[in-house]
């Protein structure tokens, strides 16, 4: 069986190492980014605390929904894809967000998410604990506390000080408060499934890996996928398939897909694509987690390269229009620019409702990028819930010992703000989601295959029902592991 994969991400990491474990089976994966082996990264890539935009990012720029603005989204080109350039942040979301998912897709809870979290990680504070695990690929720790910057620890206290709790795991089911933030690090380095998942798989005679490799679309007859159309040093090429599986992420594996004339036929329309299966959702219906930066002034020098920018996290719930709204303040350790010293504190609206972002095509050449429609702040209970956070994040600013060394930056109070700052915070999700058969929103079904065709997967996150309340990198690694076992007819870990 000739397997091809799209995209060498998160997802295309983790499906090319389970896939490739069966002898019979030849998998092809295609990245146009570069790969790094082991010894060769670039330093830059190597200390993961911030967001990498400076190199190996796709450049993409959204609309940003109900602000008028024009936002940078940043997504890795590299093997390894997001994991390589994000922040190594790695949090599940609460269970119950998760039992929304299963809401749409039966058999999606959150405790039959449980086992494919415990299988990827190996908690090194907590592995022991019912909710963890200890032998999975992907390492997971946290900066002990007496370790923190200087206003890592006077955001804690602030925190503490303004009614909040502490919590040791903010992976724990339900964890609410301050505490220290996971990381999928050792010893300041990221641990990625470029290096965790895909590199030890090489080694198999019936994995390849195509670097320098674009992606133009999946060639169908009669609705069944049988090659991939590439552009890559060779010029074009037609990779004969059995099955394809779309890994190129929220953004890209919509766009891909509509360019192979999967999608709606009113876009497919404007771009004179013949339709090759008419499925609605494709391109639709993405959610992402807003962030609204609240900018302070800080008398402290800014902690050297590559110290980390952030050790802890505050997670919180409140009642906004009568529902229990979840967000997440991250503090940034802080930076110097143009002379000034300054902190960011970010709000995330951790359980995002809005469900009216869009991915469009510019035209049929795939070196041009998508048309990227967020949809922060549609909902109006979105903002409603980002102000209400950002009334939140003030009350610790204002409490000392955060407040001795913190000045506002005009206008913070202002409910504006939110539509004057907002930004990604780099987790976009269901662009094509799945569903159940009768669902009109529903791109694919509970196992990733697309409708009204065969031999054609999604195993991204463009699949996601429902964004989890927190980062999605330890989310999509599950789920490729999730999807690759539906694949293959492995049975789920115990």
């Amino acid at each position: 069986m000739r397997v091809v994969i799209c995209g060498a991400g998160t997802a295309g990491c983790v499906a090319a190492a389970r896939l490739s474990e069966d002898e019979g089976t030849e998998v092809t994966l295609l990245e146009v980014g570069p790969h790094y082996r082991p010894g060769q990264w670039p330093v830059e890539l190597t200390h993961s605390h911030r967001i990498i935009k400076e190199t190996h990012d796709w450049g993409y720029l959204a609309r940003a929904g109900a602000s008028p603005r024009i936002v940078h989204v940043p997504r890795g080109r590299v093997v390894g894809g997001s994991s390589v350039t994000n922040g190594a942040i790695a949090l599940r979301g609460h269970p119950e967000h998760y039992d929304e998912w299963d809401a749409l897709v039966d058999g999606w809870g959150w405790e039959s998410w449980l086992p494919w979290f415990r299988a990827v990680e190996a908690d090194r504070d907590f592995g022991d604990a019912p909710w963890h695990g200890a032998d999975g690929p992907i390492p997971v720790g946290r900066y002990p506390r007496p370790e923190w910057s200087e206003l890592q620890e006077r955001f804690a206290e602030a925190a503490l000080a303004a009614g909040h709790g502490w919590v040791d795991d903010h992976n724990a089911p339900g964890a609410l408060g301050i505490g220290p933030i996971p990381l999928n690090m050792v010893g300041g380095v990221r641990q990625t499934p470029a290096d965790r998942y895909l590199d030890p798989a090489l080694a198999r005679p019936n994995l390849t890996l195509r670097a320098g490799v674009t992606v133009d679309r999946v060639v169908l007859e009669g609705g069944v996928a049988r090659a991939v159309e590439v552009v890559g040093p060779r010029g074009p090429e037609r990779l004969p398939a059995d099955a394809v599986i779309m890994a190129l992420g929220t953004y890209a594996t919509p766009a891909a897909l509509l360019r192979s004339g999967v999608g709606p036929r009113g876009e497919l329309g404007r771009h004179g694509i013949p339709v090759a299966a008419e499925v609605e959702a494709v391109g639709r219906g993405m959610q992402d987690h807003p962030k609204v930066s609240y900018r302070f002034e800080l008398p402290l020098d800014a902690p050297p390269w590559p110290s980390p920018w952030y050790q802890c996290l505050l997670t919180g719930a409140h009642e906004v229009g009568g529902e229990r709204r979840v967000y997440q303040v991250m503090p940034y350790s802080g930076t110097v620019e143009g002379g000034q010293r300054y902190t960011d504190l970010n709000v995330q609206v951790a359980d995002a409702r809005s469900r009216r972002g869009a991915i469009r095509l510019q035209g049929r050449d795939p070196a041009l990028q998508p048309v990227i429609e967020m949809g922060w702040f549609l909902d109006p209970s979105d903002r409603a819930a980002a102000v209400a956070a950002g009334r939140r994040l003030m009350e610790v600013a204002r409490t000392r010992p955060l407040s001795d060394v913190l000045t506002p930056w005009p206008g913070l109070d202002d409910p504006d703000q939110v539509l004057r700052t907002v930004e990604t915070f780099h987790h976009p999700v269901g662009s094509c989601r799945m569903g159940r058969p009768d669902d009109p929103g529903a791109a694919v079904d509970a196992d990733g295959r697309v409708r009204a065709t065969e031999g054609l997967w999604i195993f991204d996150a463009s699949v996601i029902a429902r964004v989890p309340s927190a980062n999605t990198h330890l989310a999509v690694i599950a789920l490729a592991e999730r999807l690759s076992a539906a694949f293959r007819g492995v049975p789920p870990p115990v």
